[in-house]
């Protein structure tokens, strides 16, 4: 379906829960990016199977994940059609997969040492003018966070988490991750260079602890 098909109330029912779930992951307890897998697992599942979106057991998984009471939700809901019903639902797991991406991409901008900072920001770069594929920019800021064998075999595990996280660009369209890299490993990175006054936001926890 065409976004611009979309309803004006499907709309709507869109941006209530993405901008409940964007407060419920800020103040999660465990990173935005772990809160978005969660989410976005659940609703995966449900994309799967045509007949839940002929009920509205999905909205338990929303009112969860937004914050937004069941009974509103579902306001909206019973005016959308099927149709409508999926264009939602995937919006909505591109709206937790970004957040999910930004975060983390926030996170290495900022907890990054000076010397990975200009790498990345040369890397990203590459990335943005198309000489290098976003999977080959993922590959090669991996070996600037962890550039020596003992460092591999030491955090494997961060390692794991890192290549998890930039794998939730999949469920995003180019364009939108283009925007995200631009603004986070490259004009984040540039900003800090230049403002000895930078404040790190407390959205980006260190995914490299």
């Amino acid at each position: 379906m065409d976004r611009k098909q979309l309803s004006r109330t499907a709309k709507e029912f869109i941006a209530e829960v993405a901008y409940g779930f964007r407060e419920v992951a800020t103040h999660s307890l465990v990173p935005p990016w772990e809160v978005s897998y969660l989410f976005i697992n659940d609703l995966r599942r449900i994309e799967t199977s045509p007949e839940d979106f002929r009920e509205d057991s999905v909205l338990f998984t929303l009112e969860m994940a937004s914050d937004v009471d069941y009974r509103e939700l579902k306001k909206y809901w019973d005016k959308l059609s099927i149709e409508e019903r999926k264009e939602a639902i995937h919006k909505i797991i591109q709206a937790m997969a970004a957040l999910g991406l930004m975060a983390a991409v926030g996170s290495i901008a900022i907890n990054t040492r000076p010397s990975q900072k200009e790498e990345i920001l040369r890397i990203a770069s590459e990335y943005d003018k198309g000489e290098i594929t976003y999977k080959e920019m993922v590959s090669d800021i991996e070996d600037v966070l962890w550039p020596t064998r003992e460092e591999r075999a030491k955090y494997w595990k961060d390692i794991e988490e890192y290549e998890k996280v930039m794998a939730l660009a999949d469920y995003l369209p180019a364009e939108a991750i283009k925007r995200i890299i631009r603004a986070y490993f490259i004009d984040m990175i540039r900003l800090q260079m230049f403002d000895t006054y930078f404040v790190v936001p407390s959205v980006y926890p260190d995914l490299l602890e």
